[in-house]
């Protein structure tokens, strides 16, 4: 690759997490036009790295574009957020499957970003405990050996996604101590390549995040 593609490729990807961020924060409402112009000046780049990462956007469902009448947020709601995490678990569940017996190293990566998360909840540092949980999770995918599984992982912004959640929960008053126990079954089960608890072990956590999704009112205004 070029200089000045792999330099476009870095511009594309800043501007689409970007703007990822400002969706699902609420920050752009459900029906705010995105102007390739505008968000072109404010980046100070031409309109080809936007057009390429609003294409990306409107791949993950979050814009829709329409001829003559350019690209909207389409928005993420709480139904839109329960499923993604549906999507997560059978792509977890089935990953683990395909992973097992879990290698030493593997599982020795996922007891360090384990201590780390326990760490970071103990600290009441929720940002970090979400940097480690999402390394968690995304080498639980890794270890699968399946490329297209951790495309279509990474193609979903956790680290957002995640952060709404967490946010919802915190707010109740819960906190992030549940998680770790879940997280210690978890791992007991991967190392004892008891694929069908660890398996029911991933269910539990992500129905309790999903959890944070049940109440009306919209994402935006977490």
């Amino acid at each position: 690759m070029s200089a000045p593609a792999f330099k476009r490729t870095c511009m594309r990807d800043h501007i689409r997490d970007v703007l990822v961020v400002r969706i699902l924060d609420g920050t752009y409402a459900a029906g705010t036009q995105l102007k390739e112009l505008s968000l072109a000046r404010e980046f100070n780049v031409s309109q080809a790295p936007i057009r390429e990462a609003l294409r990306e956007l409107e791949g993950s469902g979050l814009v829709t574009c329409e001829r003559y009448r350019g690209t909207r947020v389409r928005g993420a709601d709480f139904a839109e957020m329960r499923e993604s995490y549906e999507l997560r678990t059978m792509l977890e569940v089935r990953a683990v499957e395909l992973a097992a017996p879990f290698p030493a190293p593997v599982l020795a990566q996922l007891e360090t970003h384990l201590r780390h998360m326990t760490a970071a909840a103990r600290g009441d540092d929720p940002e970090h405990y979400i940097d480690e949980a999402l390394r968690f999770h995304r080498r639980l995918v890794e270890a699968s050996g399946n490329r297209t599984f951790l495309a279509v992982w990474d193609s979903l912004h956790w680290e957002v996604r995640g952060r709404i959640a967490l946010r919802r929960i915190a707010a109740r008053g819960s906190g992030l101590a549940p998680f770790i126990g879940m997280h210690e079954t978890l791992l007991a089960c991967l190392r004892a390549q008891d694929v069908a608890r660890a398996s029911e072990s991933l269910r539990t956590v992500f129905a309790y995040v999903s959890g944070a999704f049940t109440s009306p009112e919209p994402v935006s205004q977490v």
